[in-house]
């Protein structure tokens, strides 16, 4: 507890913590599931304002990156009216942040600006992994599983937020990952905040 100031409460601690999770260091699915792999070709489901695409472009030796997010309020997206609320200003200005954060890796990327439904069919079967970070309900990541796994030829898929704690928000994503797992018998590995199946 020596770290601690007096004036620490809840809301500070799990800020400090989604910091280090998510900003820190890299997330363990570059850390733990891609670690020590040339050349992958990937795509990242759910882009904002692409921090985590930074850090894959920054850690891992990648040839190719799809990054899909139709950068769009809808009314299905809960999530996302709860924290951006209803107006489409916020996502325009998360689009913009992105383009400039990653102009130096633009030979490196293709942008889909698409809901992933739509997507898969401007991405390769040669995939090494995907990182499913849309959308969390359970229909949505469940959907986006099945979509893209068939992309994958022994590689990687995986994703964020399989936790939920006390706000609930991603309740969605933890039912259907461990539904598709039983479902197809594979093997769930979890390192919070992410999941993946090793193909």
């Amino acid at each position: 507890m020596k770290y601690l100031s007096n004036d620490i409460n809840e809301q500070k601690i799990v800020d400090v913590l989604s910091d280090l999770k998510h900003r820190v260091f890299p997330r363990p699915f570059e850390r733990l599931a891609l670690k020590g792999k040339k050349d992958l070709i990937g795509v990242e489901i759910g882009v904002f304002e692409a921090d985590h695409a930074l850090s894959l472009l920054e850690n891992l030796d990648i040839k190719k990156l799809y990054l899909v997010d139709p950068y769009e309020m809808y009314d299905d997206y809960d999530e996302g009216n709860k924290h951006y609320g209803v107006d489409q200003s916020p996502l325009n200005k998360a689009k913009e942040i992105a383009h400039k954060k990653l102009e130096l890796y633009r030979d490196k990327i293709i942008w889909i600006e698409k809901y992933s439904n739509d997507a898969v069919v401007d991405i390769p079967s040669n995939l090494d992994f995907v990182y499913i970070d849309g959308n969390h309900q359970e229909e949505y990541v469940y959907i986006d599983i099945a979509n893209y796994i068939k992309k994958i030829q022994g590689g990687v898929i995986g994703g964020h937020d399989f936790y939920n704690g006390f706000q609930r928000d991603h309740d969605g994503v933890i039912k259907a990952v461990t539904k598709y797992s039983f479902e197809n018998n594979l093997e769930l590995q979890v390192e919070l905040p992410d999941w993946w199946f090793k193909l």
